[in-house]
């Protein structure tokens, strides 16, 4: 017998509440398996300078060019997630990444590693980045740091598992438990009921065509001049040119209004619109710049304390410490960030300066127990930036960008600051044999960083009060 009606949509809505619940879990595993590899890669790094005697620029640079399409390849991946959806997008993702970390295994050479870990790893770890950031965004408020956990729990499980079988035999094993869990999550991990996702899109359209003046059809003897009027113009040779450029000009308006709405899939217009402002510009280079900082300590900070003395299961021990600091620094920006007294950018201009205050102690550290208290220390000043850029340039830009134009001006600047960290650290390294000058050349760039992030408050303000530039009509928050 057919159940009634109530009771197959009480089924239907307490199936979507448990999958609700399950979802942040499956998600955090995911984070485990793709970060803790990533972002720990700084223990590969040695592996892969003993067994091929590479220098430290081109090393490193295999996994920048890994963590840097974590973002880069998002145009890519939202793009598939229009056309495909979610659980075909995952599990891809999980396909390359076991293919791409179970053929460097196998490499003879570190150059074949570019497009094993390299491209196929990282092209993999974005797709599945990607899409489950988008599904936490539709069906939670936020994505609770699972990052900092998956690199607090991968760190001393990598380093054990070289220690014991070897290198390519870890990578083995973590490529058979990506697939494996891959294949699983995939068929949790699904898009939430369309009405969530319209009620999105909706409220995205709203947004885009707030500044376009709404069309009206054109009339037998009437032309559009924008702002919902229309004026009526007898058709006589004497008008015909004030004819024609009207038309022009409400032909105009409407593929303006057409590339607005289009802007939701191909950013095209809106992305034109970031490269002529001053504002997206200075950001994204501060981003860029504090990626390329802070990239040492993924990429380069296992290598730079094995020149110091340490050992494999320390500076492990270290690496973990470091997540640690991170961590609490994210769990206090999350008990206290909504409620700031002042603009989140001013807390990611702090991070750099704290960073470039502890960066001159690091010449001075030798002993385990010295590092793990730095460790600790820049784990902490570096959630400043990690953990509220995302939130800042909401802060600052969803006023005036669509939700996917500040998720690129987020993501890609991240991406293209992770490429350029590891050959800036390393071929410095490779140059002068020590780390000290790439430490000065980091000090330096988190000074010109926060100089940058400051011009956009202080430019705010001095346009407010009609010092410089054209005075806004439109309120920005100091």
């Amino acid at each position: 017998m057919a159940q009634p009606k109530e009771q197959k949509q009480s089924t239907s809505s307490w199936k979507w509440r448990g999958l609700r619940y399950i979802i942040p879990f499956v998600i955090c595993i995911e984070n485990f398996l793709v970060f803790g590899l990533l972002y720990n890669y700084s223990i590969l790094f040695l592996s892969f300078q003993e067994e091929f005697g590479t220098g430290a620029a081109f090393t490193g640079w295999l996994g920048s060019l890994a963590n840097s399409l974590t973002c880069l390849a998002s145009p890519l991946t939202s793009s598939l997630l229009q056309r495909t959806g979610s659980r075909v997008v995952l599990v891809v993702g999980h396909a390359f990444m076991f293919t791409g970390v179970m053929l460097t295994s196998v490499i003879p050479n570190l150059a074949y590693g570019i497009l094993t870990f390299g491209i196929l790893t990282g092209v993999g770890a974005n797709f599945i980045m990607y899409t489950s950031f988008v599904l936490l965004l539709v069906w939670f408020k936020d994505s609770n740091y699972c990052r900092a956990n998956g690199l607090l729990a991968f760190s001393p499980l990598l380093t054990v598992c070289i220690s014991r079988y070897g290198w390519r035999n870890a990578l083995r094993i973590i490529s058979g438990v990506i697939l494996v869990f891959g294949v699983a999550f995939g068929l949790v991990l699904v898009d939430p009921p369309t009405n969530e996702k319209e009620t999105c899109i909706k409220n995205d359209e709203a947004h885009l065509g707030d500044d376009i003046p709404e069309v009206v059809p054109l009339t037998e003897d009437g032309v559009d001049i924008g702002n919902n009027l229309q004026v009526t113009i007898d058709r006589t040779p004497e008008n015909q040119s004030l004819c024609e450029e009207l038309k022009e000009h409400h032909e105009d308006l409407t593929r303006q209004k057409q590339q607005k709405k289009c802007c939701f899939s191909s950013d095209h217009y809106e992305l034109l619109d970031m490269m002529k402002s001053f504002e997206p510009w200075v950001w994204s280079i501060g981003l860029i710049l504090s990626l390329m900082g802070w990239t040492f300590f993924t990429i380069n900070f296992a290598s730079f304390m094995d020149g110091r003395g340490l050992n494999r299961d320390q500076i492990s021990l270290v690496i973990m410490l470091f997540a640690v600091g991170e961590i609490v620094g994210k769990v206090s920006i999350a008990a206290i960030g909504d409620n700031l007294p002042f603009q989140r950018i001013y807390v990611v201009v702090a991070s750099m300066l704290l960073g470039t205050a502890a960066l001159s102690f690091m010449a001075f550290v030798y002993t385990l127990e010295q590092m793990i208290a730095l460790a600790v220390a820049f784990g902490f000043i570096r959630s400043g930036l990690y953990g509220l850029s995302n939130a800042a340039t909401v802060e600052l830009f969803a006023d005036t960008y669509t939700t996917n134009g500040v998720v690129i001006m987020s993501m890609v600047p991240y991406g293209v600051g992770i490429l350029l960290g590891a050959p800036l650290s390393g071929g410095l390294y490779d140059i002068t044999g020590d780390y000290i000058l790439s430490l000065v050349v980091i000090g330096a760039i988190f000074v010109c960083c926060s100089m940058l992030y400051l011009a956009i408050p202080i430019r705010r303000r001095l346009r407010a009060r009609g010092v410089c530039c054209k005075p806004t009509t439109t309120p920005v928050r100091l």
